[in-house]
Parts: C-alpha cells; sequence; structure tokens
C-alpha cells in the first residue's frame, strides 16, 4: 500500500511538473511569429540602450532563410524597422522612415541601422522586414530591443 501511494504521489507531482513546465518555460518559446517560420534572423548588439535625444548607431546583420523564395542578392532589396504593435508583416504600413536609417547594404545583408535623436518614447522591440522580389520576411523570433533612458 505504501508503494503504491508513493507511486501515486510521484505520478501527481510528475503530472504538475509537466504543466508547470508547458506554461511557465522561461521564454524559450517566446517570440512574435505565431505560426508563422522565421526566416530572417539578426545579430545586433544586446542589450541596445540610448540617451534621450541622442543619436543610436546598431550594428546589425541578417540572415535568410529560404522560404517560398529565397533571397537573391542580385536583386533590389528593401527594408524597413517596425515597431512592436505594428502590422509588422507589410513593409508598407506602419513605417515612418524618418525614425531610423538603414545605412547598411542590404543587399548584402547588412542592416546597421542609425536612429537620429531618439526619444523615449521610441524604446520597445523592433523587427526587421526585408522584401527581395519574391522574397518577403520578418526577422519575427528575436526583435532589436530599445531602451531610452
Amino acid at each position: 500500500m505504501k508503494g503504491g501511494l508513493m507511486a501515486a504521489l510521484s505520478e501527481n507531482v510528475l503530472t504538475v511538473n509537466m504543466l508547470l513546465s508547458a506554461f511557465f518555460l522561461p521564454g524559450i518559446y517566446a517570440n512574435s511569429c505565431g505560426s508563422d517560420k522565421p526566416l530572417v534572423f539578426i545579430t545586433t548588439p544586446k542589450p541596445t540602450a540610448a540617451l534621450n535625444g541622442s543619436c543610436l548607431n546598431v550594428p546589425c546583420s541578417f540572415t535568410a532563410a529560404p522560404g517560398d523564395a529565397v533571397f537573391d542578392s542580385s536583386k533590389e532589396t528593401r527594408g524597413a524597422w517596425i515597431k512592436d504593435g505594428n502590422d509588422i508583416y507589410n513593409i508598407n504600413n506602419g513605417v515612418k522612415t524618418n525614425l531610423v536609417n538603414i545605412t547598411g547594404n542590404l543587399s548584402q545583408k547588412n542592416c546597421t541601422s542609425l536612429f537620429s535623436d531618439i526619444k523615449t518614447s521610441q524604446a520597445g522591440k523592433y523587427f526587421l522586414r526585408i522584401e527581395n522580389g519574391g522574397y518577403k520576411a520578418t526577422a519575427c523570433s528575436d526583435p532589436l530591443q530599445i531602451t531610452v533612458e
């Protein structure tokens, strides 16, 4: 009887542990991709912080995984940083280009960017959107996080 009670308790503890693990994992699966598979991955300094009113130069590069189309460096490449809360899947919606200037050569996968006269209202998550011919993708799995003090 004692062995049966211990087995039942062990099973209950295991069940609770599995449920807690599924619901409270520390962000390893958290991203803004929803059900979409991320195709663009950025490399930027982390954390990224700026002083209110200053300029922030963010070194950045990206890799582009093939999806429905393949990234082709010989084609014109457009890109934009889109702040969280806007439509991050359409480069023409919710993009204010005067807030940030991509100074890198996007065709060479260089997304280095300059945020001029940054304000505290610009703090938050930014997602890089790349469009290259038929290739359209957003770096939704690991956004650029900017804090402004």
